[in-house]
């Protein structure tokens, strides 16, 4: 970061700001670097059933300083790359690209070098370029500046000024890079079209650096402006401290064994071809357990855990465990450390006709949760992501953070969701049809195959997530969604997300005692049903990014950044309240609350 120290939150660094994103500081544009730049020394976060998924050894928090007054060095800090490095002087408006030799101020951030400016703080240029396969470079302004001229110029980088044209109007037609020494000017009016910067990929991130400037990246830049929704796509997975046994290999020696540190010490020799380390492990546990060397090592080469390699674990099967302890009849026997429920009791008669959507509500006065940061994708998320891969020498690990808090579990009756979308296919099918053609080009890694069931599940825990904001005292940024709609599955979590305390003080968890619950139930899609952008809104094909929301914007349906793991996609209110107030999902429980209550 050029010598100069800036502060972030840690937990800010997993999601949404993580390895690869830029960050605004200031004036300053930064840009995080991956994770083989991170420090050795970090402190781990356990959560085996993750790990596993993940093929990696451990999950790693990002370093944190302990008081204000510690020193900051290697081991405590993450190093950032200042980009883009093409920066202009909002005084004298002169573009140059800016390299470590030149100046800066007491704080380290860039200066103009023109004594007349008076040490003007120099503004990053908001446009970056780059490619499908998630590569990230600097816009050459100068060969932008002079794409159109025939003759070629002295001196393409030394006189180039970034400049305001007043009889263009105010869009990007009026900003033009304009060289003072050959006289060549060009407007970024078309800078953002697909093939406009005839350029190639460099084949690498900012940080990264290649000797001979090779490339083997074929994808055509685009230009994006770096606060752009599309510049960077998190992917992100997370997985709940359950009390869950994952199944037995059925190997004795295993099963004794598996929990130790030996244990993996002797995956890892095994994995790296260290015959020495491996039988010193072998020995030890040996010496622990009563087995013989030999018996051990035959039993982890043959019927041992798999060789880990690292990928980006399916949300589908992190869910599946959390679905079956949730669901489970016994949910108030499984209780530990870091999880503890109760099931609430559901009155009939005060539940508005919920119960009979409603198989089950669960309350969590305590869990936690552990988010893993997987990679990233830039441009388009269609598979072609930027993974995390930690240095040679280093095992295999992804950097993560934990939350605790509390929670409110709620399971739908599969019966009475299957029976609306028999009853109302024809109002469903077109909805859904038009959200799966859109789907096609998206990767199954970025979102979850659309489903009525899963949208109507989905656009159900924001509109929750809205209404209980107003009466939990939470901020609906610090409350969470988990969607549980595979096969055999339909429930929703609400959670609080709060990464700087053990905990929370009770306050989600009252609102999900069923008093309270239904009523606010009553209250969300009563609000659902009317939008300030309606008739827009609701009568609009498609909306939101790549189209992939029907009746849902800012107004009615959309949540924080932070709360929804979907980004805020897949969502229709419609396929809850229905049109003309039939064929929604709850339509003919709000038809009857209306007509008990006109």
């Amino acid at each position: 970061m050029s010598g100069a120290n800036r502060s972030y939150r840690s937990s800010q660094l997993i999601s949404p700001f993580g390895p690869g994103s830029i960050i605004d500081i200031g004036n300053e544009s930064l840009i995080l670097m991956d994770i083989k730049q991170w420090p050795t020394k970090l402190e781990e976060i356990k959560l085996d059933r993750l790990t596993k998924e993940a093929g990696v050894w451990a999950l790693k928090k990002p370093p944190v300083l302990n008081s204000r007054w510690e020193s900051i060095h290697k081991n405590n800090s993450l190093m950032t790359h200042r980009f883009p490095t093409w920066m202009f002087c909002p005084r004298c408006r002169r573009l140059k690209r800016w390299s470590r030799e030149d100046p800066v101020n007491e704080n380290g951030v860039p200066t103009c070098e023109n004594s007349k400016c008076k040490n003007k703080i120099l503004v990053p240029m908001r446009f970056v370029a780059a490619c499908n396969h998630g590569h990230l470079q600097d816009v050459p302004w100068d060969r932008w500046a002079h794409q159109n001229q025939p003759e070629q110029c002295s001196m393409p980088k030394d006189q180039l000024y970034f400049i305001t044209n007043s009889n263009r109007g105010s869009g990007l037609d009026a900003l033009e890079v304009h060289c003072k020494n050959c006289g060549a000017t060009n407007s970024l009016g078309n800078i953002m079209q697909e093939g406009a910067l005839r350029s190639r990929c460099l084949d690498k991130q900012p940080w990264e650096y290649k000797e001979d400037f090779s490339s083997s990246c074929e994808e055509t830049l685009r230009v994006l402006q770096r606060g752009a929704s599309n510049l960077y796509y998190p992917i992100i997975r997370s997985a709940l401290d359950i009390p869950y046994e994952s199944s037995s290999q059925g190997n004795s020696i295993i099963d004794a064994i598996k929990d130790t540190e030996d244990y993996d010490d002797l995956l890892r020799a095994l994995e790296r071809g260290k015959s020495k380390r491996a039988a010193q492990c072998a020995d030890d546990l040996a010496d622990d357990f009563g087995f013989s060397a030999d018996d051990i090592l035959e039993a982890v080469s043959s019927g041992g855990e798999p060789k880990r390699e690292f990928r980006i674990p399916d949300d589908k099967d992190l869910r599946v465990a959390e679905w079956d302890v949730l669901s489970a009849a016994n949910i108030n026997d499984k209780q530990s450390d870091n999880f503890k429920t109760r099931a609430a009791l559901i009155d009939s008669s005060k539940a508005f006709g919920f119960d009979k959507y409603i198989k089950k509500i669960v309350l969590l006065d305590k869990l936690r949760e552990v988010r893993a940061f997987c990679g990233f994708e830039r441009v388009k998320p269609d598979d072609n992501p930027v993974l995390m891969r930690s240095a040679d020498g280093q095992k295999s690990w992804l950097p993560a953070c934990e939350v605790y808090g509390e929670g409110i579990f709620i399971e739908f009756s599969q019966t009475m969701i299957d029976e609306w979308q028999h009853q109302a296919d024809q109002f469903v099918r077109p909805r859904l049809e038009s959200v799966l053609r859109r789907y096609a080009s998206v990767t199954s890694s970025y979102l979850p195959e659309p489903t009525a069931k899963f949208m109507a599940l989905h656009t159900f825990a924001h509109l929750i997530i809205r209404q209980l904001s107003f009466e939990s005292g939470y901020s609906s940024g610090s409350l969470r969604e988990r969607i549980y709609a595979d096969e055999g599955q339909a429930g929703i979590l609400i959670y609080t997300a709060d990464g700087d305390s053990e905990g929370s003080l009770g306050g989600l968890v009252q609102q999900g005692e069923p008093l309270r619950l239904f009523p606010a139930f009553v209250a969300a899609l009563e609000t659902a049903n009317w939008c300030s952008n309606d008739p827009v809104c609701s009568e609009m094909e498609s909306q939101g990014v790549m189209g992939l929301n029907k009746a849902a914007c800012h107004s009615c349906s959309l949540v924080s950044e932070t709360s929804c793991e979907h980004n805020n996609l897949l969502l229709d209110r419609k396929l809850l309240i229905g049109d003309d107030g039939a064929q929604g999902l709850f339509s003919q429980i709000m038809k009857k609350i209306c007509e008990e209550y006109s």
